[in-house]
C-alpha cells in the first residue's frame, strides 16, 4: 500500500497499459495539469482511496481531498475543473452528440473498448469475432478523417481523446486495417504526435507501438 495521499495534491492512480487509464493521463496531460501519476494495480492504493472506491476500479483520481472514478465522471469532471483547453464543444447540441460518441466507443454494450478488452481476455473464438467487429467499425470512420483534421472537428477534443489509447494498440491487438486505411493511419500519426500524447504513455504501453 502506498501511504497517504497529500490532502492538497491532484494525484492520478493508473493502470499502465489498460486504455482507460490512459485515456485519463492523455487528458491530463492535453490540459496540463499540475499532478502526480501513479501507475500500480488496484490493491496497491492507500487504503483511504480504496474507502471511497467501492467499485476498486482503475483509473481513480484524488484531488484536493475528494475521490473520483468511473472514465464519464473523470472526463466530464476534469474538462470543466481544468476549462482550458476545452475538450467538448460549448454548444449543447454539438456537446451531446459528442458525449454519445464517447459512450457508444467506450461505455456501450459492445464498445470498442468493450471489443478490444475482448481480444485481449477471451478465448480464441471471442476475440476473432471482437477483432472482425472492430476492424469494420473502424473502417466504417475512413469518410470521416476525409473532412476534418480531427473526429468531426477542427480541434482535438475527448473523442480524439479516447480513440487514441485505442488505435495506438492496434498492433498489440492483432489489428491491420490495410491500405485503404490510409486516412486513419494519418489520423493516428497526427494523435501520437502530439506532446500530450507521448507524455501520457507509461512505459509499459511504449513498447506497444
Amino acid at each position: 500500500m502506498l501511504p497517504k495521499p497529500n490532502p492538497s495534491a491532484t494525484i492520478l492512480y493508473a493502470s499502465p497499459n489498460e486504455m482507460e487509464s490512459h485515456l485519463i493521463r492523455l487528458v491530463m496531460a492535453e490540459k496540463n495539469i499540475e499532478r502526480e501519476v501513479i501507475n500500480l494495480k488496484i490493491d496497491q492504493m492507500p487504503e483511504e482511496i480504496l474507502e471511497l472506491n467501492p467499485c476498486e476500479i482503475l483509473p481513480t483520481l484524488f484531488d484536493r481531498g475528494i475521490v473520483l472514478y468511473d472514465l464519464h465522471v473523470l472526463t466530464e469532471y476534469l474538462d470543466e475543473r481544468f476549462p482550458f483547453p476545452p475538450l467538448l464543444p460549448v454548444d449543447p447540441i454539438e456537446k451531446a452528440e459528442k458525449r454519445l460518441i464517447f459512450f457508444r466507443f467506450t461505455r456501450a454494450a459492445g464498445s470498442w473498448y468493450e471489443l478490444a478488452n475482448t481480444i485481449e481476455n477471451g478465448d480464441k473464438k471471442e476475440a476473432d469475432e471482437a477483432r472482425k467487429l472492430l476492424s469494420s467499425g473502424l473502417i466504417e470512420l475512413i469518410p470521416i478523417f476525409n473532412y476534418q483534421p480531427y473526429f468531426k472537428s477542427e480541434e482535438f477534443g475527448l473523442v480524439d481523446a479516447c480513440l487514441a489509447p485505442l488505435l495506438w494498440r492496434l498492433g498489440a491487438l492483432g489489428i491491420d486495417l490495410g491500405a485503404k486505411a490510409k486516412p486513419i493511419s494519418d489520423y493516428a500519426k497526427k494523435l501520437f504526435s502530439r506532446e500530450a500524447f507521448q507524455e501520457s504513455l507509461s512505459e509499459v504501453e511504449k513498447e506497444l507501438n
